[in-house]
């Protein structure tokens, strides 16, 4: 601090007590008046008004007339500490005076209130960094009530918290000063994006992420599993349940993240079965007509029996459609126009010899085809009419029930 009597500044670690009290120190003298009878010479007390000294030489021993005497006033905001000065015979007077100041940054001014002696002081008060900042004011000036600060190393960014989004002009410094600037505070598991200690660039985007956690119980549904049993002796597409299925029950004790109020992740606590499920269990026929079994009951996932959704085409065997005109099918298997129909299918995803019933007819995998027949349910079925009959034999969704995987 730089002093207009002195070059000493006064290191102050002090009580403070407000400048309304020390109305009462005048009604205290009424009593301690045989005190300070005797003390009538003159002595010098030195007054740091908000940084600035001055020594006064003054035979007034309370502190309230020894400024008055200096022409100084006290506003009902200032702090003024004693704890330096003995009626009498000196020391020093501590005036902290609450200042307003302004903040420029670009076309915005933002004001606040401060104490701090220094600009320097006045940004550490208000928990600003000035380590990158360029100013028109040294941190070592002292702080003038109403003082315009203009901060010249502007940088534009932009903030995104609590569903606001707000474009700022700041200086240098970090995420965390740009937050602190809009007085943005962060909860104990709030974060940001960037990272609190990243370094403001030009044209940043900040977005502020608030995290709650709630304590959820549920009551949910355990779905029953299903057993299923192949019967030779039934016919294909008959099914018979030995077991009915039977839900369970279960009481679940979640904890949820919400991020910005929406679900981010969901942990479970506790979990406790009150039922538990019954296990169905079903006997599917598997004996077709004209279809000698090869006793392979199962194949890439499906059993015999079981049933599909799928989706049919037609083809015929001419160029167009086979990209050939001699019909032998991928089997071996010879096709032509107009023989009776062999009731062939081609597709990618079963063996060859595979019989399926569509749509409660059978068919037999003898050939293959494009990429389109690689998808499970996806058939393209001969036609011996020729290639009107299967573009008017159109396409179709089918329900596939497997009756024999391969020869």
């Amino acid at each position: 601090m730089t002093s207009e009597s002195t070059v000493v500044r006064l290191k102050r670690t002090v009580r403070y007590i407000p400048a309304t009290v020390i109305v009462l120190l005048c009604i205290l003298s009424l009593f301690t008046s045989s005190v300070f009878a005797g003390a009538s010479d003159e002595y010098n007390v030195v007054i740091n008004d908000n940084g600035r000294e001055m020594t006064i030489t003054t035979e007034e021993t309370e502190p309230l007339e020894i400024l008055n005497e200096a022409n100084l006033t006290i506003g009902s905001s200032d702090r003024l500490s004693i704890a330096g000065f003995e009626a009498g015979k000196g020391g020093t007077i501590v005036i902290d005076r609450l200042n307003t100041i302004n903040i420029k940054i670009g076309d915005e001014i933002k004001t606040f209130g401060v104490y701090a002696d220094t600009v320097g002081e006045a940004f550490e008060e208000l928990g600003l960094s000035t380590e990158k900042c360029v100013m028109d004011y040294d941190t070592a000036a002292l702080v003038e009530n109403g003082m315009v600060i203009t901060i010249v190393n502007i940088k534009t960014i932009t903030v995104n918290a609590d569903g606001a989004t707000v474009t700022k002009t700041v200086f240098g410094g970090t995420v965390e000063d740009a937050l602190a600037l809009e007085g943005i505070i962060l909860g104990a598991d709030d974060y940001t994006e960037p990272a609190l200690d990243t370094e403001l660039e030009d044209g940043m985007e900040i977005s502020v992420f608030r995290v709650t956690y709630e304590t959820v119980e549920k009551t949910e549904t355990i779905k029953y599993s299903t057993e299923t049993k192949t019967d030779d002796s039934l016919e294909i597409g008959t099914t018979q349940v030995e077991v009915e299925g039977e839900n369970g029950e279960k009481n679940v004790t979640y904890r949820i993240k919400y991020v910005n109020g929406e679900e981010a992740s969901k942990e479970t606590l506790s979990e406790t079965i009150t039922k538990e499920p019954v296990t169905e269990v079903k006997t599917v026929g598997t004996k077709a007509a004209d279809v000698t079994p090869n006793g392979v009951t199962s194949y890439g996932g499906y059993t015999l029996g079981q049933s599909i959704g799928g989706k049919y085409t037609h083809y015929c065997m001419c160029a167009k459609c086979c990209g050939k005109s001699n019909g032998i099918t991928a089997s071996g298997r010879k096709v032509y126009t107009g023989m009776p129909d062999p009731y062939y299918i081609a597709c990618n995803w079963l063996p060859m010899g595979s019989v399926i019933s569509v749509n409660g007819v059978n068919y037999t995998v003898v050939d293959r085809g494009g990429g389109g027949l690689s998808s499970a349910g996806r058939i393209d079925i001969f036609t011996p009419g020729g290639h009107q009959a299967a573009l008017h034999a159109g396409t179709g969704k089918c329900t596939i029930t497997f009756v024999r995987f391969g020869w």
